[in-house]
């Protein structure tokens, strides 16, 4: 039987004319109020009314189709009552909806075609996709697997059940595999960079979504599968008479029949398995792939913005289209660009021009080292320099040697005096005043409030006194 003996041949005119868009958006719409009646129906008055908030709402001027039962095609209207009549009509013509004509007690309706009913619930899912439970689905054939024993209708409740279940779970990752390479040129299309980078969290959630991820890593298919392959080998070894004698009452068949149809269901479900864990795999790979996708689409974003950055590579690019063999890099440039920005082979300037030219090597050996004869008057000099330098040094260790110098006869001095009998020490002088607060010192300094002048320098007036837990141990010993 072919599908337009079931259907209307004109089924689908309203979605291939120019109002397809408004007549799915009714059609949902109606779909909406019917799909929960006994008979997929709504009473005419108040789908004429539904149709007419529609129309209100999208206030737009809309022509009616021209149909081929005679009618015209009417000038852009915006009446919601002429439309909401015009639109009805079409459906009804084209086979979607049917009228019941009603009674003295009964208004009319209007009711869906039992034959477009998968079709509407199609759209539906197109629209708004269902969230699968996967561990659901598995923990429940798990379940029936387990009592398959004690069921009285071991096919019927059972193993068509679990059939049904592994069914729809590999049709939902077939579903999911195949729209994540769509979903992510929807997401990342028109968008700047950052906004590509950031909606990689949408798709983790809207994508590969939550179900999913609890199916890989919690209760998944690879803690179940072994269950569930159990399951059905008891079914093949332990129960096969019952089943067979259930799928031949059930499916109305010989029981010479059913034997072999149940190991081929039982079979079918094993290879269901197997197919569920290559579709992670490339569910997993086409997670990586795409991801890898949107970040170089990112990166031509980056690269082909109206940045400064963008612009230049822009221009570069423009100029490498031009030019095909290397003598063009040396020929006069008098394009549009060449008032204002002049390029210039590497060759002209070499591959670091700016970097300073190094002597070129030669392959004659390095010339040992001359070492003359020192004098050695020159190196007592150069010796006293060396140990005065490091007598004269600001260390710790020096400052508390001058100190202990000042202070060896006499219980405190002040900086000026000790600048005139230190004339050359001036700077550990002044270290006197930078180690004033360090643990390890043999004195205490003690600021006057003061300025002095000496050698050209103004400083700070102090006192230099011993250290008051060192007097004390000298005092004490």
């Amino acid at each position: 039987m072919q599908l337009f003996e079931l259907v209307s041949p004109r089924l689908f005119r309203p979605l291939a004319g120019p109002n397809q868009a408004f007549y799915a958006e009714l059609l949902l719409l109606l779909w909406e109020e019917c799909r929960h009646t006994a008979d997929y129906s709504i009473l005419r008055a108040e789908a004429v009314s539904r149709a007419e908030d529609y129309f209100a709402a999208l206030a737009k001027p809309l022509a009616l189709d021209a149909d081929d039962a005679g009618d015209e095609a009417e000038q852009p209207t915006r009446d919601p009552h002429t439309l909401a009549l015009g639109f009805l009509l079409r459906l009804r013509r084209t086979g979607w909806l049917a009228e019941q004509p009603g009674s003295y007690e009964e208004e009319p309706a209007l009711a869906f075609v039992p034959e477009v009913t998968p079709l509407l619930e199609a759209l539906e899912e197109i629209l708004n996709p269902r969230v699968v439970t996967y561990t659901g689905k598995l923990y429940k054939a798990w379940q029936l697997l387990q009592n398959v024993g004690e069921e009285k209708s071991p096919y019927e409740n059972v193993l068509r059940e679990v059939a049904g279940d592994l069914e729809a779970l590999n049709k939902s990752l077939r579903a999911l595999n195949a729209s994540i390479g769509h979903y992510i040129d929807r997401l990342t299309r028109n968008r700047t960079p950052q906004e590509v980078l950031e909606l990689f969290d949408q798709y983790e959630e809207k994508v590969v979504a939550a179900a999913y991820h609890r199916f890989k890593t919690s209760d998944n298919l690879f803690n179940y599968r072994a269950f569930l392959e159990e399951g059905l080998d008891d079914c093949e070894t332990n129960y096969l008479p019952q089943l067979a004698l259930d799928y031949a009452r059930v499916e109305r068949c010989a029981p010479s029949e059913a034997a072999p149809a149940v190991r081929a269901l039982i079979q079918k479900q094993r290879d269901a398995l197997e197919e569920m864990s290559t579709l992670i795999r490339e569910i997993d790979a086409s997670h990586v792939r795409y991801r890898k996708r949107a970040v170089q689409r990112a990166q031509f974003l980056l690269l082909s913005d109206r940045s400064a950055q963008g612009s230049v590579t822009a221009l570069l690019r423009r100029y490498a289209e031009d030019i095909k063999t290397p003598d063009q890099l040396f020929e006069p440039d008098d394009g549009p660009l060449a008032a204002r920005l002049k390029l210039w082979p590497v060759q002209v300037f070499g591959e670091k021009p700016l970097y300073p030219p190094a002597a070129p090597r030669t392959d004659a050996p390095l010339a040992p080292v001359q070492a003359g004869q020192l004098d050695e008057e020159q190196l007592r000099r150069e010796q006293k320099l060396l140990l005065d330098y490091a007598r004269m040094a600001v260390t710790e260790e020096n400052v508390d040697i001058l100190a202990r110098q000042a202070l060896a006869a006499r219980p405190s001095v002040s900086a000026s005096t000790l600048a005139d009998e230190y004339p050359n020490d001036f700077a550990r002088i002044i270290g006197l005043h930078t180690y004033s607060q360090s643990p390890r010192r043999c004195y205490d300094i003690q600021l006057t409030g003061e300025w002095a002048t000496r050698g050209g320098f103004r400083f700070e007036e102090f006192t230099l006194t011993p250290r008051k837990e060192d007097a004390e141990d000298d005092r004490n010993e």
